[in-house]
């Protein structure tokens, strides 16, 4: 009798919990969405089958790809470039974005794609939560490697904002940095949810109670209240590019 080795499952380090999910590189799968190359995304998060009231892509496109409809429709949008070179047109207006360079457009405004080189990139996108009397948030545009880092009281590390701290912006997008053994100082429990992509390094992640291996490219979608913490354990520096909704209280 032929006997066979389950060992991709035991190996692979993605799981599901009831807050929280690891997608690792070899646990994502790749989608066809309307208007875009075929098999150009994964989903990371989205609505169906999980507590996410955002969605979160990552985008893989050869060279001379290009959407075929405008995109984000319904949504405000934000893109970040992880790596080669994605060309965005939105109202007639254009924008390159190259090695960490990323763009915000907020709902009303859709988007096309065109890779001006075989990509990676992130898109972001959720309901607009408008507020009487606040204004919609502008356009955004910038780089990654222009943000500089924030000391954080809550972290041996720090923080940097891609977009304005005020009122008007209902998502935070920030790039979180740690140099090799840094920690959280507590663990935290808010009523906002986060979607996590590791930029590099890698560590441990508490989540809801639970201690998982994080590396590079993973993903983590965290539900409100899902308890969480995070410790670089390698010598090398380690990063993450984090999303979460700001500035309202949950109704």
């Amino acid at each position: 009798m032929t006997s066979y080795r389950n060992d991709y499952l035991s190996a692979s380090r993605g799981r599901v919990g009831d807050r929280y999910y690891l997608m690792t590189p070899d646990t994502m799968v790749e989608n066809t969405l309307p208007g875009l190359p075929p098999y150009a995304a994964t989903v990371l998060a989205a609505p169906q089958g999980s507590p996410a009231r955002f969605g979160q892509y990552l985008l893989q496109l050869e060279a001379g790809a290009a959407s075929t409809l405008p995109q984000g429709s319904g949504f405000e949008n934000f893109l970040i470039a992880l790596d080669g070179g994605l060309r965005v047109r939105s109202a007639g207006e254009e924008w390159l974005l190259e090695d960490g360079g990323y763009l915000f457009l907020p709902e009303g405004r859709t988007f096309e794609l065109e890779a001006v080189a075989a990509s990676r990139a992130l898109w972001v996108k959720k309901r607009y939560l408008a507020v009487e009397g606040v204004e919609a948030p502008p356009v955004v545009a910038g780089r990654l490697g222009d943000i500089i880092g924030i000391d954080d009281d809550g972290i041996d590390g720090s923080y940097g904002q891609l977009l304005p701290d005020d009122e008007r912006f209902d998502l935070a997008m920030n790039v979180m940095r740690f140099q090799g053994g840094a920690r959280f100082r507590m663990v935290e429990i808010h009523h906002q949810e986060h979607g996590l992509y590791l930029l590099e390094g890698g560590g441990v992640y508490h989540l809801d109670g639970e201690h998982v291996d994080v590396q590079q490219g993973d993903f983590i979608y965290m539900a409100p209240y899902c308890t969480q913490a995070f410790t670089a354990t390698g010598p090398e520096a380690s990063a993450y590019l984090l999303y979460k909704d700001v500035n309202r209280d949950g109704f």
